[in-house]
């Protein structure tokens, strides 16, 4: 897109080499969406931006010079009209003006009547003077003028997407630019780093101190357990953009979809005393303490000639590949066998063995002891708080970091990457130096170590990268 990559050349021009920060309108042309979702609802909100909006909103409001003659941040009462000046609705215009707006750029956001008709009506007339916004466009150019960097922008999608507390709580910190700026911390030290090695190229034959390499060793070194400790913090961040993934196994009729059900608290999964009811898996999202859960329901697994029920069970031994932890579900008076791979063994049905409760740990472990058992987990779907064990031992799990609302996480698999390759790229500069294989190489591997992480901020990206980004976003935003 012409736009999106002449930007990109005026951002990557500038003398620092970071994203141009606000303060004059980038000229792009005026954008229009409805930024509210679709549907009856008591206000709906379009937003308009880009050069000449203001003045675009104007030529079809009752109120244009108000609106024209007033500051930032004003709302505006006053009537909506078509091309003939027929009044098409009463709406509310809130001014911002460049570069005081989400975009940076001149801005008014259209509030009217929630009736889907008169927004797509308004809508439409607004198209006559400009184009509408495509996927995420009004973040890019928020972006391209520096009101948020790359890691803040991709930010904003998370938390529209968002599912649970804490994916929300993780998408805001990262939006509030806590991560931003533990990279930028980074890149600092990087760049010292970078100066004092090319100092030692350049001017070796002057009369200058030498490099203390060993003081330089010590610096590389705490750059690197700095990454290295965010890399095993966010580790598993990606569980809460994608979701823990849990899948439920065992042989057939051992009440797999009703404890799928219990999960869910609804009854989703179709339950029968006949083995073989469930042919296919079966997949939905829970929320559990706040984490994003995908839960699976499979196919019990045993010898069969049926072939829609063979295919089920392949199907099966694919999500248990993919699963992040497999509950296998056994029932009283079954064989107790350990599967290989990351799993639980859970006995369900224990109100079958005369528990009119839920035990407790103290009873339930007197229980394995007297009958010879080890490692596993009760469960019923009858008892109260019969997932309570369940529970409590998926969460164990799932390693996050605490504070999560107050520290750099990654959820971000393309931020991960880029951090791992930076880790990389820095080890390397380490190895050459220790082996005094010559500064050019290290100072080539320390371009490639900030080049990674510069990726992630957007200080230098390409314009394929910016459209696969903001291309997820939805349109209005």
């Amino acid at each position: 897109m012409p736009k999106r990559l002449t930007r990109l050349k005026d951002k990557s021009s500038s003398k620092q080499g970071s994203p141009i920060q606000g303060g004059t309108s980038t000229g792009f042309e005026p954008i229009c969406a409805v930024i509210t979702t679709l549907g009856i609802s008591a206000v709906a909100m379009l937003r308009v931006s880009g050069s000449g909006a203001i003045e675009l909103v104007a030529g079809y409001f009752s109120q244009a010079g108000k609106l024209l003659k007033a500051p930032s941040h004003k709302a505006i009462f006053g009537i909506f009209q078509d091309q003939e000046k027929q009044a098409v609705d009463e709406v509310v215009c809130i001014l911002y003006r460049a570069p005081n707006s989400y975009t940076g750029e001149d801005t008014i956001e259209l509030c009217c009547h929630g009736n889907p008709h008169l927004t797509q009506r308004i809508l439409q007339i607004l198209l006559g003077s400009c184009r509408l916004a495509k996927p995420g466009e009004f973040t890019l150019r928020a972006f391209l003028n520096g009101k948020l960097d790359l890691t803040q922008a991709e930010a904003v999608n998370d938390l529209i997407l968002a599912q649970t507390s804490l994916s929300e709580t993780a998408a805001l910190a990262q939006l509030k630019g806590f991560l931003a700026r533990e990279l930028k911390e980074l890149l600092t030290r990087l760049t010292q780093a970078r100066l004092s090695i090319e100092l030692a190229i350049d001017f070796t034959d002057q009369d200058l101190p030498a490099l203390d390499e060993e003081e330089f060793l010590l610096l590389l070194q705490s750059i690197l357990a700095r990454m290295d400790e965010l890399y095993s913090d966010s580790s598993q961040g990606k569980i809460l953009r994608e979701g823990f993934k849990l899948c439920l196994a065992g042989a057939p009729n051992v009440g797999k979809s009703s404890v799928f059900n219990a999960f869910l608290r609804q009854n989703r999964a179709i339950v029968s005393p006949h083995p073989g009811t469930t042919r296919d898996y079966l997949e939905e999202r829970i929320s559990l303490s706040g984490l994003p859960i995908v839960i699976y329901d499979t196919a019990g697994i045993r010898e069969t000639f049926d072939d829609i029920e063979t295919q089920g069970i392949e199907r099966t031994a694919q999500i248990l590949e993919s699963s992040d932890l497999v509950l296998y579900l056994i029932e009283p008076g079954q064989a107790i066998s350990h599967p290989q791979g990351n799993h639980l063994v859970v006995m369900n049905k224990i109100d079958l063995l005369g528990f009119s409760d839920f035990p407790d740990r103290s009873a339930w472990e007197q229980y394995l002891a007297l009958n010879d058992f080890e490692d596993v987990l009760p469960c019923s779907v009858v008892l109260e708080n019969g997932l309570q064990a369940l529970e409590k031992a998926i969460l164990s799990r799932i390693n996050l970091p605490q504070n999560l609302a107050q520290k750099p996480f990654i959820t971000n698999a393309r931020h991960l990457s880029a951090l791992d390759k930076a880790r990389t790229s820095l080890k390397t500069a380490i190895g050459t130096l220790s082996k005094g294989m010559g500064y050019e190489f290290v100072a080539f591997d320390l371009i490639e170590a900030s080049s990674h992480l510069e990726s992630i901020l957007g200080v230098i990206s390409n314009e394929a990268l910016l459209n696969q980004i903001f291309d997820s976003f939805c349109i209005g935003k």
